[in-house]
């Protein structure tokens, strides 16, 4: 079954909270048709990022100073061989996710099959940010690494696939998005890989789930997205890069007419631009740029009907404030736009 947006809200995981039943029903409250599950970096730093993507993975050390370093030593090498082992045999439970590093993840998915939520979304960051942000023994990023970067990767798809094997065991459809904000790098001296060398990967880690997404908070190259042949979602900032996203038009017409979805994280973020929007306003900006797509030769409803709507980004840095004012224009958005294009859908 092919996945439709039909201009949902969701988010893109982080929030500000640092109570984990506080957040799940924050999630519940404003994303109630495809919840995600809530990741709390200002609870804990093993909710970072990368922190949280990577727990548990062979050789993993973090410094007093919160630097990522691969440690090759005897605990190494018996984790890359029950990796290696887990991944040839299917099994994900070698990346299951611990409440330590992932306090939100049990009490949703909990939440969700007591409601008897259709679909729900996970999110881990992929391949490329995570394997930027861990440095080898000789000083480089694990990315460059070969043995490493399988490692990596192999783990994060067991991470991924697992994600997915929760939700499905709890009755929901999992949608997991690899999130990928380190491409905003794409291009410049500070990372040298090539557009088919970072779809490989990131399409290797996407195939642990039916339904893939991912998102860059930024402007990159987004023909790597719109080309991953295992990518449903493409999510990015709407408010700020929708021109630059928008230039990509064989790619972008490629990508919807083979059923993917756009995730228009057309709602700011940042507390100065958020300062003065409204939902009407941003609806009116989101459907401009609808027009522009339709250009290409779809059809408005066809175009919303690939569509969910977020934050530009996710809101784990924001206050909450600034998080709940984002959060409330996301779900007015959405429902505005569902009540006048897909009839009265809660």
């Amino acid at each position: 079954m092919a996945f439709l947006g039909n201009c949902r809200a969701t988010g893109i995981g982080s929030l500000p909270a640092t109570d984990v039943r506080e957040a799940v029903e924050t999630v519940l409250a404003y994303c109630p048709d495809l919840p995600h599950w809530p990741q709390l970096p200002k609870a804990s730093r093993a909710e970072g990022m990368n922190e949280q993507a990577l727990a548990g993975l062979p050789g993993l050390v973090i410094t007093g100073e919160g630097r990522l370093r691969l440690v090759q030593d005897e605990a190494f090498f018996l984790g890359v061989e029950r990796v290696m082992a887990a991944h040839a045999a299917g099994d994900a439970s070698v990346a299951a996710m611990a409440p330590e590093s992932a306090a939100g993840f049990e009490p949703f998915v909990a939440a969700v099959r007591e409601r008897g939520t259709p679909e729900a979304k996970g999110q881990v960051a992929g391949p490329i940010t995570t394997g930027m942000a861990v440095l080898a023994e000789d000083g480089n990023p694990i990315l460059y690494n070969d043995v490493f970067r399988d490692v990596l990767v192999k783990f994060l798809a067991l991470r991924v696939r697992w994600q997915a094997e929760r939700l499905s065991a709890a009755g929901v459809r999992p949608v997991v998005f690899v999130d990928e904000p380190f491409l905003s790098s794409f291009g410049t001296p500070f990372f040298g890989w090539g557009v088919g060398q970072v779809r490989e990967v990131l399409d290797e880690v996407a195939a642990g789930t039916p339904v893939a997404g991912s998102h860059c908070c930024s402007n990159t190259d987004w023909s790597i997205f719109l080309g991953c042949p295992h990518l449903a979602i493409v999510s990015f900032d709407a408010f700020e890069f929708a021109e630059n996203f928008l230039v990509y038009r064989d790619d972008l017409a490629a990508f919807l007419s083979r059923g993917g979805n756009l995730a228009w994280g057309i709602v700011p973020t940042d507390p100065d631009l958020l300062k003065g929007q409204t939902a009407g306003g941003l609806c009116e900006r989101l459907l401009g740029l609808v027009a522009k797509v339709e250009a290409l030769g779809f059809k408005r409803d066809q175009v919303l009907a690939q569509s969910l709507i977020t934050p530009a980004c996710g809101l784990g840095s924001r206050d909450l404030e600034t998080a709940e004012r984002a959060l409330t224009l996301t779900r007015d958005l959405a429902m505005s736009l569902r009540r006048a294009h897909f009839g009265a859908i809660s």
